[in-house]
């Protein structure tokens, strides 16, 4: 296994089928910012999430030169694409469909898993993983065919599964090449934020547009330009560089707190966000409503409460200009209900550049020692 081996174009070809499924979640929440939504959203994408972790943990010790592996991530792909385009009716009519797609992309993965590591010294291990993970997605299938008020009991379920044995199966040793596995979750992070810069897009083509329209539009692609500042900066880097430096067991278990499931909440963030800008930019004169206001900030509060995370398990360290922040942007959740929404957008674009600026001065010497050993 090539240790600084990157991401192959099977991979990223695979990785936007599931960025089309992140806009399929989004899209179900559009117009339905209610708890009952949005916690049907959260499951359907750890389900989405699951499955695509599934294929990044095995891809980096896959050569994709070889035609058999290459064969798998396309059909994969395929697999992906119908498990995409059922997201928004997975509750409804559309859950054998999604259930059938998903059952069959997790138990390619498994056969997968199981080839590449059959005869190695991990392959017991491998075993009682893909029987933990496989229990996940039996419960999957069998909620696709259940009456849809019961669906939600076996569809959490699987969530809890999965979770569950990811936490179970640390005490085996995988295979991980470092420095692929943080590109692929830093790739895919991209992707993602490509969501939020199309909501800012399409409302912002063919607008004639306001002092506050423009006000607001400039506030929220500075605010995703920073979003992507506070990963690629300083963060990527150090998760690149601790992820090498962990040796055995304990790379696995960076692996899995740090992106596998640190990951999910900051997606999830993002998606949030986006459905709070496509409203934001719509009504930039008016407040927004407090459904509205609490995706827009509670977006980018789980967006840097993951990476917050992500920096206490790479480093031990606490991002305190981050928590500042996250608590700043709680206070004007609970406040801010009468501000026009683009004087809201304004001041947390401000709020966010500035945080990072102090931030990156305070890494600067972390940060060019970091560029040096590159």
């Amino acid at each position: 296994m090539t240790e600084d081996r990157s991401a192959s174009f099977v991979e990223l070809f695979f990785d936007l089928v599931f960025v089309f499924g992140v806009t399929q979640v989004a899209a179900s929440i559009h117009g339905h910012l209610d708890w009952s939504t949005l916690w049907r959203a959260a499951i359907v994408l750890a389900l989405l999430w699951w499955a695509w972790t599934q294929y990044t943990w095995i891809a980096g010790t896959a050569d994709f030169d070889d035609l058999r592996p290459r064969i798998v991530m396309l059909l994969a792909t395929a697999g992906s694409f119908a498990i995409a385009a059922s997201v928004q009716g997975a509750w409804g009519s559309d859950g054998s469909r999604f259930a059938v797609a998903y059952f069959a992309v997790m138990a390619l993965v498994a056969v997968f898993f199981f080839v590449l590591t059959k005869g190695t010294d991990r392959s017991s291990g491998t075993v009682i993983y893909l029987a933990q993970m496989m229990a996940g997605s039996v419960l999957v299938l069998i909620g696709g065919f259940v009456a849809e008020n019961v669906r939600p009991w076996f569809w959490v379920g699987a969530v809890v599964v999965n979770v569950v044995s990811s936490i179970v199966v640390e005490r085996f040793e995988f295979d991980l090449a470092a420095a692929h596995f943080a590109e692929r979750h830093g790739l895919f992070v991209i992707i993602v934020l490509g969501e939020a810069l199309i909501a800012i897009g399409i409302n912002t083509v063919g607008d004639p547009g306001s002092v506050a329209f423009f006000v607001a539009s400039a506030a929220v692609l500075l605010t995703v330009l920073a979003m992507w500042w506070s990963y690629f900066d300083w963060l990527f880097r150090v998760g690149e560089r601790a992820l090498k430096a962990a040796v055995g067991i304990a790379r696995g278990r960076l692996a899995r707190d740090a992106y596998s499931l640190s990951h999910y909440p900051l997606v999830a963030g993002v998606i949030l966000f986006a459905v709070g800008t496509e409203e934001l930019l719509l009504h930039p004169e008016v407040a927004l409503d407090r459904a509205t206001r609490w995706a827009f900030l509670g977006g980018l509060i789980l967006y840097l409460g993951s990476q917050s995370v992500m920096v206490r398990r790479f480093t031990g360290s606490i991002t305190w200009e981050r928590l500042i922040l996250i608590g700043v942007l709680g206070f004007a959740g609970l406040t801010a209900s009468e501000m026009a929404a683009a004087t809201l957008g304004a001041l947390v674009a401000v709020g966010l550049a500035a945080t990072l600026s102090v931030e990156t001065v305070r890494h600067r010497q972390e940060l060019n020692q970091l560029r040096q050993s590159s």
